[in-house]
């Protein structure tokens, strides 16, 4: 396995290429080259010079974050997987602008273990059940099952307009240059989506994932969800406004374990 930093306070090592001279800070580590002088791992004493581009990791410098009032809840565990029930608000990665206050680096210190890595993600104002991987070695094999759509997710919304509503939506979405919001245009990726819809009760289970896509479908069908913060309007990013939560949550996520063949079935314990 090719070398890499573990992650410090639970925050993942970034990777740069440097020139001319091994800056005095921060700390770098050679990173795996064929044509580096340094073997992987090595550590870059400051001052040296560089003949040529070295890769190198480093850890970035990342300053305290106002906290998010929200934690998980652990729904299983084992050698190979953690799952959790995240809460609205909290962002499952680092979106560039919080990077403490996430999902995975409270796991990571929480739990100890700098190799824990959300297998998909939810939206930050989304709730419900996420699934991680904690053993490098078998991540694959459960990667692989998303990718090829083995896993299958149920989600529940709670609507602002009444819709009655049960069959397959496809859909082409894209999201523009510059905007938060994903539109449905003839020329964007097809996402599909099975709806089962009775008042302003809503269960939804994709079949693909776009970004937002279980947003954009309800509110094309005129029946945004309560508490969305982009759709049908978008109101601006505020990331620590607590007040109206997406009333969105990934109830139920269901697959055959390909480990140990056995029929996992996790339900979401908060909404």
């Amino acid at each position: 396995m090719a070398f890499r930093p573990p992650a410090r306070e639970g925050i993942s090592p970034r990777k740069a290429v440097l020139h001319g001279t091994v800056p005095a800070a921060p700390q770098y580590w050679a990173a795996e080259a064929g044509d580096s002088p340094f073997p992987a791992g090595a550590l870059l004493e400051p001052g040296t010079r560089l003949e040529c581009p070295i890769p190198a990791w480093y850890h970035p410098e990342v300053p305290p974050e106002p906290p998010i009032p929200f934690d998980y809840q652990v729904l299983y565990a084992d050698e190979h997987l953690l799952v959790v029930d995240k809460p609205h608000f909290l962002p499952t990665t680092s979106n560039g602008r919080i990077v403490r206050e996430t999902l995975q680096t409270r796991l990571r210190v929480d739990m100890g273990n700098g190799e824990i890595v959300p297998l998909h993600r939810l939206d930050r104002l989304t709730a419900g059940v996420v699934v991680c991987s904690v053993n490098p070695r078998t991540r694959g094999l459960y990667q692989h099952m998303f990718q090829d759509r083995q896993m299958h997710k149920t989600y529940r919304a709670r609507v602002t307009q009444p819709l009655q509503f049960e069959g397959m939506v496809t859909l082409r979405m894209a999201k523009p240059h510059g905007s938060r919001q994903v539109v449905v245009d003839p020329a964007g990726t097809p996402t599909q989506t099975f709806v089962r819809a009775s008042g302003k009760d809503v269960e939804l289970q994709p079949l693909t994932g776009h970004t937002h896509q279980l947003r954009v479908l309800l509110n094309h069908l005129g029946s945004p969800i309560c508490g969305d913060d982009t759709y049908p309007v978008d109101k601006g990013l505020d990331l620590y406004d607590f007040s109206e939560p997406l009333q969105l949550v990934h109830e139920r996520l269901e697959f055959i374990d390909p480990i140990c063949g056995a029929r996992r079935q996790f339900f979401a314990a908060q909404g």
